[in-house]
């Protein structure tokens, strides 16, 4: 385990099995279980990850997209922000925002308009930008 992993280092995993004295199995074997790069790492109340992500993952897909960043959010409120360290902060912000607000209508436009306001178009890729480097790889 020591070649591929460090004390310290964040990953998704699957839990397969509880056993009594606090035994625990954990997988990495399945789409999308890895360790995660570099990145930040920030909590929330598991409670509000759902909101978060929203209805069809419209609410992550809107900060990923305005952002320019990678976001995982996971059911346990452990959220990882990857990208330009500026958009990781506007991510963040946004993110801790949206758990304090979760319960206010309106909140999908104000999520909008903040991230918009905080980040100036030019710091954020045009979606032609981001398919051309995807075409690249």
């Amino acid at each position: 385990m020591t070649r591929y992993y460090n004390i310290g280092d964040y990953v998704i995993g699957q839990i397969t099995r509880v056993g009594g004295s606090k035994i625990i199995d954990l997988s990495m074997k399945g789409p999308g279980l890895r360790k995660l790069g570099p990145g930040r790492m920030m909590r929330v109340d598991p409670t509000k990850v759902p909101r978060i992500i929203g209805k069809q993952g419209s609410m992550i897909s809107m900060i990923k997209q305005k952002t320019d960043c990678r976001v995982i959010a996971g059911q346990n409120g452990w959220i990882w922000i990857q990208g330009d360290p500026k958009n990781e902060t506007v991510a963040a912000e946004t993110i801790e925002m949206i758990s304090k607000e979760a319960h206010r209508e309106g909140l999908t436009e104000r999520v909008a308009k903040v991230i918009e306001e905080k980040l100036p178009q030019s710091m954020v890729r045009s979606e032609d930008e981001r398919q051309n480097e995807n075409l690249e790889k």
